[in-house]
Order: structure tokens, then C-alpha cells, then sequence
């Protein structure tokens, strides 16, 4: 059974690392270099690796510049979940004992101890009476490697969304949509957005609505949000919906238009957007087919509020009056 600090494989070994005692090859396939005052010691302190020509500050390699040795260390970092947790661990509790340690990170004792022994060999832990103890260097190092995690996670919960939506034009910082709830079609419910979105129009007191596509549940969910006690709606409909509207719908439509201010759109809306009385916004998108393939909704934020109404606004403007009915 392989343990889970091995890695066999040997991917993205930095320069003379070694794995369970054997050493890997050098990154590239190149030899392991000795420093320049022949000590053979590297960078970072471990015996037996070097910094390689070309990289680090010295030899142009500049803050923020990825060679070889850093992606080395990303490398020795993923290539073991328990390394992650070790330095996680003892980054929120403090000098922790290794028995303790063991507990916290849900490993077995040969391999937390390994891991310990890299990690304290690079300079990022340190083993005190206390017990181990992250130091200044490992501090940074899990600090960039929690914010790398949430953004891939991030990147996770957020691909059912970016299959749809068009991020460049939306010109929203995508840290916003850590807190957005999504609700994405699926086989089993293709309709889920559009269920989700006809019920948030009806819980809400007053709306602000740009929509490329309208069906009846919106509507009418519109209609009876108007009728209620302070109910406010504005909708800012394409003018090619309008027409269908008028066509399928002519009495509710009609009375959509008496209750609700409605204004025509010439031309086409990016995507679904709602501005809800309590501050929350939701976003969706369309398919080929006008049905909402994806709706985000975001929790009362400062900033996606701000963004939401200057988009609405924008599109308002360029929108004129549907003429009340009689």
C-alpha cells in the first residue's frame, strides 16, 4: 500500500530531493549543483541541493519569478497531503506534540514523522520543549499555499458557472463569487435556475430586473411582487421578448405593464440581471435556446451591489417607457 508521502512517480521532484532515503532526479534531468563556496548546501538550508544557475534575485530571477527551485518547492509542498496539514496545524494552534500532531493531521506515525523531518530539514518548523512550532518562513509559505487552495477551490464550485458566463464581460472580480450560491441546470432538473429565479422575484418587496428572456412564471411573479404592500418593479426587457409577449401573453402582459414599469431594450442583453430590495443580486445566463443555463445569487455585498446597480442603470438608459395600456 503507498503511503501518503511517497511518490513513486518522481513528478516534479526538486533537484536532489529524496524520497523513503532515495534520491530523485534532478529537476530537467541535470545533475545536483554544489553552492559557489563548495559546501554543497542549498538555499534553503538542506544539504545537498543547490540554488541553480539563473534563478533567484541574484542572477535575474527577481521577486516573483518562477524557476525551477520554487516550483520545486510547490512540488515537495502537493506532492504530500500530510506536509499541507502539518504546517496548517501548527500555523492555527501553535507548538503542537508530535502525538498531537498525529491527531490533528489523521496520519499514521511513520509518515508524520517523515514529514516533520522534511519540513524541519527546510527551515519551515522547528522542534522546541513545547513542542513543533512553524517559523517565519513556513508561516509565509502556508499563508500563499491556503490562499492557492481557496482559489482552486473556488475554481471548482465556480466551473458550472463559467461554462456560461462570459467573466471578461462581466468585468467582476470573480473573489466576489466566493459567497454566491449557485443553482446550474442539470439532466435531472433543467429548469432549477429558472425555478430559482421566479421564486426569488416573488419573495422580494421591490425588483430591478434586466432580462434577455421572460417566460410567464416571471411574469407573473413580477406582478404579484407589484401588488403587494411597497411592492416596486422595474424590468428592463429585450424588445425581441417584448414582441413574443405581446403575442402569447397579451392580457398579462398588459397588466404587467400597468403594474410594473417596463422598458424595451433594442438590441441584446448580456445576461440575466436582478436587484432585489434587500440589497441581493442575482446573476444568470442564457443558452441558444433563452433558457437560464446558471443563476448566481450573492448575499448582501458592498461591492456586487455597486457593480449590479451601475450595470442595471446602464442598461436603463439605454431603454425606453412601454407605453401603459389604457
Amino acid at each position: 500500500m503507498k503511503d501518503e508521502g511517497d511518490d513513486s512517480s518522481g513528478i516534479g521532484m526538486a533537484a536532489g530531493e529524496e524520497i523513503d532515503g532515495e534520491t530523485g532526479p534532478s529537476v530537467g534531468g541535470e545533475p545536483d549543483a554544489t553552492a559557489a563556496d563548495g559546501s554543497g548546501a542549498a538555499a534553503d538550508g538542506r544539504p545537498g541541493a543547490a540554488t541553480s544557475a539563473g534563478s533567484g534575485v541574484g542572477a535575474g530571477g527577481g521577486s516573483g519569478a518562477v524557476t525551477d527551485e520554487s516550483i520545486g518547492v510547490i512540488a515537495f509542498l502537493t506532492r504530500s497531503p500530510v506536509r499541507v496539514r502539518v504546517l496548517h496545524a501548527l500555523h492555527r494552534n501553535g507548538p503542537v506534540e508530535k502525538r498531537e500532531l498525529r491527531d490533528l493531521v489523521d496520519g499514521v506515525r511513520t509518515t508524520v514523522t517523515r514529514n516533520l523531518t522534511a519540513l524541519e530539514d527546510r527551515g519551515w518548523i522547528e522542534d522546541t520543549p513545547e513542542g513543533y512550532e512553524i517559523t517565519g518562513c513556513g508561516r509565509m509559505i502556508v499563508e500563499e499555499l491556503v490562499a492557492l487552495t481557496e482559489s482552486a477551490s473556488l475554481a471548482v464550485d465556480l466551473r458550472p458557472a463559467l461554462r456560461w458566463l462570459n467573466v471578461e464581460r462581466l468585468d467582476l472580480d470573480l473573489r466576489h463569487f466566493e459567497r454566491a450560491n449557485i443553482t446550474a441546470a442539470a439532466s435531472t432538473n433543467p429548469y432549477a435556475p429558472i425555478e430559482e429565479q421566479v421564486a426569488l422575484v416573488r419573495r422580494a418587496t421591490a425588483v430591478r430586473a434586466a432580462l434577455p428572456t421572460v417566460n410567464r412564471q416571471i411574469l407573473e411573479a413580477s406582478r404579484r411582487t407589484a401588488r403587494s404592500d411597497g411592492g416596486d418593479v422595474t424590468l428592463v426587457v429585450e424588445a425581441e421578448a417584448i414582441t413574443e409577449l405581446r403575442g402569447r401573453y397579451p392580457e398579462l402582459f398588459a397588466d404587467v405593464c400597468r403594474e410594473c414599469a417596463v422598458l424595451e431594450y433594442e438590441g441584446t442583453l448580456p445576461y440575466y440581471l436582478g436587484v432585489d430590495g434587500d440589497d441581493g443580486v442575482q446573476l444568470g445566463t442564457t443558452d441558444d435556446d433563452n433558457l437560464i443555463r446558471v443563476l448566481l445569487r450573492f448575499e448582501p455585498d458592498d461591492g456586487v451591489r455597486s457593480w449590479a446597480t451601475d450595470r442595471f442603470e446602464r442598461f436603463e438608459r439605454d431603454a425606453h417607457p412601454v407605453e401603459k395600456p389604457g
